[in-house]
Parts: C-alpha cells; sequence; structure tokens
C-alpha cells in the first residue's frame, strides 16, 4: 500500500489557494490534516469547499500539533521565511505559493534552511504549468530559434480588488511590507523568472515603478523590469489597472533564426522567409502537469525540484526584484554581483 502523505497549510489568504487545494484533494495518497488561518471566513470556504475541519490560529500550532509530511505555504510573502525555517526545522518539506518572499535577505534565509535541514523547497510559479509557455521555452532553449537575444512578457490585470481578489488577499498585497512592494512584486517576477530560465542571470538591470491610476493603493500600480544580458535582454511588465485583455502574444522570444509568440491559439513559430507555424503542444506525463503534482513526485522520489521550478531559480528571481526596487529607488541602472 503506498504511503498517505499528511499535509497541512499555512495560510488561505493567498487566492491561489483554492485552486492548489483542489489539486492537493484529488490526489489520492494526500491527507489535509490541519490548515493555519485565523480568519472565520476563510475557514468556513475551506470548511464548506474541501471538507477540511481542523484549523489552528498560528503556523506554529499548525507544525506543533499535527505530523506533517508536506507543508503548502499561500499567505503574505513577509510571512515565508518564519514558517519554512520552522518547517525545515522539522524536516517537512516545503511549497510555497509565489514569490518567494518579500525580499532577498527572507528568501535566502528559506533556501538556506532548506539547505540546512536537507528538506525539498519549491517556490510555484503558475505560469510553469502552461503547456504553451513551456513549450515556448523549451524550443527556445534548445536552440530553435539560434542564439535568443529578446525576450518579453507582460503580466497583469485592472487590480486585485478590481477583478473579485478577496479583502485578506488583497489587503497585503496592497502593503509593501507584506508583499514586498505593488504590482511589481506581484507581477514583474513572472518575466524574470522565465527569462532566468532561458538567460541565466542578468549583467545589470534597470526598473520602474509608480502609481498612475489606483490612487486609493499605497504602492505602485504599474511597473517595468528590464534585464541586460552579455548579447541579450529581457521585459517584465506588471500592472494592475489595464483595461481588457494583455498583449495578443504574450510571451516573445526573439532569437537570430526566428521568433516564437504564445497566442491563445498555440505556440507560434515564426522562421526567416518561411510561413509561420502551430508547433504541437505535447501533454506532458500526469505528474508534471501542476504544481501539486510535481512536487508530490518530487517527495515520493525523494528527488529536488528542478529546471522552472528549482529553488535556485527562485532565489534567483528574488534577488533581481530586490536589485529592480533598489533601481527604481536610486533611479538608475544596476549592476547583477
Amino acid at each position: 500500500m503506498s504511503k498517505v502523505y499528511n499535509v497541512g497549510i499555512a495560510g488561505l489568504n493567498h487566492d491561489h489557494i483554492w485552486g492548489l487545494l483542489k489539486g492537493w484533494i484529488s490526489q489520492p495518497n494526500v491527507r489535509i490534516v490541519g490548515i493555519a488561518e485565523s480568519h472565520e471566513p476563510l475557514r468556513e470556504r475551506a470548511r464548506k469547499d474541501f471538507g477540511v475541519d481542523k484549523f489552528y490560529d498560528t503556523y506554529e500550532e499548525l507544525l506543533d500539533g499535527e505530523k506533517l509530511d508536506i507543508l503548502q505555504i499561500a499567505c503574505e510573502n513577509s510571512k515565508h521565511a518564519d514558517i519554512t525555517e520552522y518547517a525545515a526545522s522539522k524536516g517537512i518539506d516545503i511549497i510555497v505559493e509565489k514569490p518567494m518572499a518579500e525580499s532577498y535577505k527572507s528568501a535566502l534565509r528559506m533556501f538556506n534552511a532548506a539547505t540546512k535541514n536537507k528538506i525539498k523547497l519549491m517556490i510555484n510559479w503558475p505560469t510553469n504549468w502552461n503547456l504553451s509557455i513551456r513549450k515556448a521555452l523549451e524550443t527556445a532553449k534548445s536552440g530553435g530559434i539560434g542564439r535568443v537575444f529578446q525576450f518579453k512578457y507582460r503580466a497583469g490585470h485592472k487590480g486585485p480588488k478590481e477583478i473579485g481578489c478577496s479583502i485578506y488577499f488583497y489587503s497585503w498585497l496592497y502593503d509593501p511590507e507584506r508583499n514586498g512592494a505593488g504590482a511589481y512584486m506581484d507581477f514583474c517576477g513572472y518575466g524574470a523568472h522565465m527569462a532566468g530560465y532561458l538567460l541565466g542571470r542578468p549583467l545589470s538591470l534597470l526598473a520602474t515603478g509608480k502609481n498612475l491610476v489606483r490612487d486609493y493603493i499605497p504602492a505602485e500600480d504599474n511597473a517595468i523590469l528590464v534585464m541586460e544580458y552579455d548579447k541579450a535582454m529581457a521585459i517584465a511588465e506588471a500592472t494592475w489597472s489595464q483595461i481588457g485583455p494583455g498583449p495578443s502574444e504574450n510571451p516573445v522570444l526573439y532569437g537570430t533564426e526566428g521568433s516564437i509568440a504564445v497566442t491563445g491559439g498555440g505556440v507560434i513559430l515564426y522562421l526567416d522567409e518561411k510561413e509561420p507555424q502551430i508547433l504541437p503542444v505535447e501533454a506532458p506525463p500526469p505528474f508534471a502537469r501542476s504544481a501539486v503534482s510535481y512536487f508530490l513526485h518530487c517527495v515520493e522520489n525523494d528527488i529536488m525540484p528542478e529546471g522552472l521550478s528549482s529553488p535556485e531559480l527562485a532565489l534567483q528571481t528574488q534577488k533581481i526584484l530586490d536589485l529592480g526596487l533598489e533601481s527604481m529607488r536610486l533611479k538608475k541602472a544596476i549592476a547583477v554581483e
């Protein structure tokens, strides 16, 4: 009989948790044994929608009161490091909803705690499981468009409150102390993460962010991060004020022998003097189709998360985001050491 994994949830105030809970509940060898969440409306939703009936006020009470195999963290970014250090000290494998933390300093604490205690740590970026984006990245990474010289990705919407996020979610998203910034921390990380996977660590970067529309938010609602490499550049855009859909081609990857664009109709490959091709997008094995299934696969097989899901890449992404905030503050380009 296969092992049943005891999973605990630290926080329900990151709205991504509801999709993640569906994933955990669907796994036949997983049992949700407890949730740390102090807000009763969020508890009630978990109780009603997922049948969870054991709650704790704090993550310490959860981690002390249950024998966990896996901890899912889905709370404000500023709590990630404290929770990770405490859980790692108990030998619990940890999956965290993006970004890694509110700062590079906190992210480094998490990485070091995981390394010291020899546990698995994965930061979930939802774009990792978008099959079209993965196809575009892998095609480019394998040389399908020659040497990549530019990458661009825009992420955002008209605002957390405006799209119906819960008040428990947007109240901390809007708080630079708890989030790390505003729309920049929420969305520029996606582009920085993919650029890091595709191109590695940049040599320098330049970022700007301002509150342009949502005056009630004490943080930037729009931001742009430009990363410079030896012979390439990458652009990550973020918005909390965009009306209507974003670019029809997103992300776009430009190479010396062609370009790749992800669209609503699939992945389009443009080669010089040839008709555009729609690339076939193959279904990955079942374990590689979602954050939950992939992390469970890593735990079951005692392997570290790799590629887009590696903690090393997540840590690099957090460093880039930190330096981008410094660039905003100083209003100049920053070298990446």
